[in-house]
């Protein structure tokens, strides 16, 4: 379990067999559909074994779901899948997931940066991640747009 810095309790942990039906029930809003399901990125985790699906919790409330993958060659940590459930939203939760994510990757030798990428119609998302000081960097990749947070 990975817990936050701050007084708020964000705490990320892995998603078991009592609560995957839960994290398979979490939802965006209707104009959010940018991101794959969560059933679709626990599958792909499987397959792909360098993903790392974490619930997001706030005390003991699931309130989303984020998945990343750590490339030490590339000294990065990629964030591949984030999303907060539309009744948690506008609390702060992804802010805070952000934050606990860049001290997973501060903590991880050789890691220098966070990169995730988004549609570029994604505007709720991109000002999150804006706020969180990731830069975009003006690379398209499959469509979608290139962020980067630079650590140290």
């Amino acid at each position: 379990m990975h817990k936050g810095a701050s007084d708020m309790s964000i705490t990320f942990r892995q998603i078991t067999t009592e609560t995957f039906r839960e994290c398979i029930g979490l939802k965006v809003r209707e104009d959010q559909r940018f991101v794959a399901s969560n059933v679709y990125s626990i599958a792909q985790s499987r397959i792909e074994p360098e993903y790392v699906p974490l619930a997001i919790y706030h005390d003991e409330t699931m309130v989303g779901f984020i998945m990343y993958s750590i490339d030490p060659v590339k000294g990065e940590l990629y964030l591949c899948r984030f999303m907060i459930d539309e009744k948690y939203q506008g609390k702060g939760y992804g802010k805070e997931s952000l934050a606990l994510l860049r001290k997973i990757a501060e903590d991880t030798p050789g890691i220098g940066r966070i990169e995730l990428s988004t549609k570029p119609d994604n505007r709720h998302g991109i000002k999150v991640y804006e706020k969180a000081g990731f830069e975009d960097t003006g690379v398209l990749d499959d469509g979608e747009e290139v962020f980067v947070l630079k650590l140290r």
